[in-house]
């Protein structure tokens, strides 16, 4: 019999209102990188993740630093790739890899990935992060959840698609329909599922003539983000521990 849970795919932020998101389950990609980082923050040891949309916000959590006279938050900023000048931290997640973030905060502005947290936060559902990194913790999370559908959302680039978050939308989705609690009757699950399969067994060549890579030549940063499992945790967002309205964090 069917499960009543469906599983659907919105391929880039820009087409986010073709979908009610009221009681969904949401699930944020930004492939490469900004998921996979702040995955890679939390799972060292962070405290929160703290998203914000522009330069400006950011720069008023460095400001705090100052003021508290302490180190509190660490504030990441990245447009078109590059860590923004000012900023000592950016989206890869090459910079806190190997790293202990113990009681501290990440704040981060990113050009894509905090655009489709942007355009996400204010519904009646939940939200987590996902990337390779983390991907069966994300599986094993939705499972485990009792009635909510989920929408996979891919952060693309400047609300274009992006094939690698197709990638990852494909495992997860495939992963889900696989044990018959979710059903899907669109076509953006038949294609990312259809692109996984195709693509799994090397998706670092697979993505050899892709738009990011050929934009930004990180090789490194793609080798890592495309790891998969080398951690087991899924950050939930969360606003409890904000007073302003329209804040909030992800934690695990």
């Amino acid at each position: 019999m069917q499960n009543n849970r469906k599983i659907d795919i919105c391929l880039a932020p820009s087409m986010m209102n073709l979908f009610d998101l009221s009681n969904k389950q949401i699930v944020i990609i930004d492939v490469f990188r900004a998921t996979s980082a702040m995955c890679v923050f939390l799972n060292n040891g962070g405290l929160e993740v703290i998203p914000v949309s522009t330069v400006e916000e950011a720069e008023a959590y460095k400001a705090k630093n100052i003021s508290a006279k302490k180190l509190k938050y660490l504030v990441a900023a990245e447009r078109n790739g590059k860590v923004v000048s000012g900023f000592d931290l950016g989206n890869s997640p090459l910079m806190y890899t190997r790293k202990e973030f113990n009681g501290l905060s990440l704040v981060i502005t990113t050009t894509n990935g905090t655009n489709a947290i942007e355009k996400s936060k204010n519904h009646y559902g939940n939200m987590i992060l996902a990337s390779f990194l983390n991907a069966t913790a994300v599986i094993n999370y939705i499972n485990n959840l009792e009635n909510n559908d989920v929408l996979i959302v891919c952060s693309g680039w400047k609300g274009r698609f992006c094939v690698e978050d197709l990638l990852l939308a494909g495992l997860i989705s495939s992963n889900l329909i696989s044990n018959y609690k979710f059903h899907s009757d669109s076509d953006s699950v038949l294609l990312a599922n259809n692109m996984y399969q195709i693509s799994k067994k090397n998706m670092f060549d697979f993505l050899v003539q892709s738009s990011y890579m050929q934009r930004m030549k990180l090789n490194q940063d793609v080798k890592y983000c495309l790891q998969k499992d080398i951690m087991d945790i899924v950050p939930v967002w969360s606003c409890s521990n904000h007073e302003k309205k329209g804040y909030g964090s992800f934690t695990i």
